[in-house]
């Protein structure tokens, strides 16, 4: 199966239009609740060894300063996971977005709002591409961790799989301050069932 688990450029390229259109409905849904611009970039995509997924975040991930990951698994012929990263310092900002004062600020409020905002992301993106690709999904409830060092991450991202597919995007907003990572991974049977849908999408045209 493994010379199977790939994507070709006009597969990509295909799956990157996909994922904009999810993305711009994910934007408009967290511009709506903030009351503020959001920008998600255009999605990264590219298929590894799941054993390289740690060393991978090393890079994307500036853990200087302490993060919150929440994770929320996608079940369904689209099987994986959402994973949202966050600075501590952009979840506060997101939080007096919500219209949360100093004092009423602690670790359970922030956990709580980026478990929302991870809800929004994870609704609004995959539940789109599932329904471009004529399939459903459905979500677990999400978890959310403190991360200080990429080795926590030991145990919250997919192993037992040969390949997963990273679709990645950074959420920022400009007058807040506030940057965020979204990365869904779907694992070995999901890419061969994205890769035939998305074979067939450009095949009608």
């Amino acid at each position: 199966m493994e010379n199977k688990i790939f994507l070709t450029e006009d597969e990509k390229d295909c799956l990157q239009e996909l994922m904009n259109v999810a993305y711009g409905s994910a934007t408009a849904a967290i511009t709506e609740i903030l009351d503020a611009f959001a920008k998600l970039s255009i999605p990264k995509i590219q298929i590894i060894n799941a054993n390289e997924f740690q060393p991978y975040l090393s890079k994307e991930l500036d853990l200087e300063e302490e993060h919150l990951v929440s994770l929320q698994q996608i079940n369904g012929t689209i099987c994986g996971e959402n994973m949202f990263v966050i600075d501590k310092k952009s979840a506060k900002n997101i939080a007096y977005k919500f219209g949360l004062e100093e004092d009423e600020i602690n670790e359970e409020e922030v956990c709580d709002i980026v478990l929302e905002i991870t809800n929004i992301l994870s609704s609004s993106t995959i539940s789109k591409l599932a329904e471009d690709i004529d399939t459903d999904v459905s979500f677990s409830a999400p978890t959310i961790n403190n991360l200080t060092s990429i080795s926590q991450l030991n145990n919250l991202f997919i192993s037992k799989y040969e390949k997963i597919i990273i679709i990645s995007t950074q959420l920022n907003f400009d007058d807040l301050n506030i940057s965020a990572e979204l990365f869904i991974l779907t694992t070995d049977n999901s890419i061969l069932y994205i890769k035939e849908k998305l074979k067939k999408i450009l095949d009608e045209f």
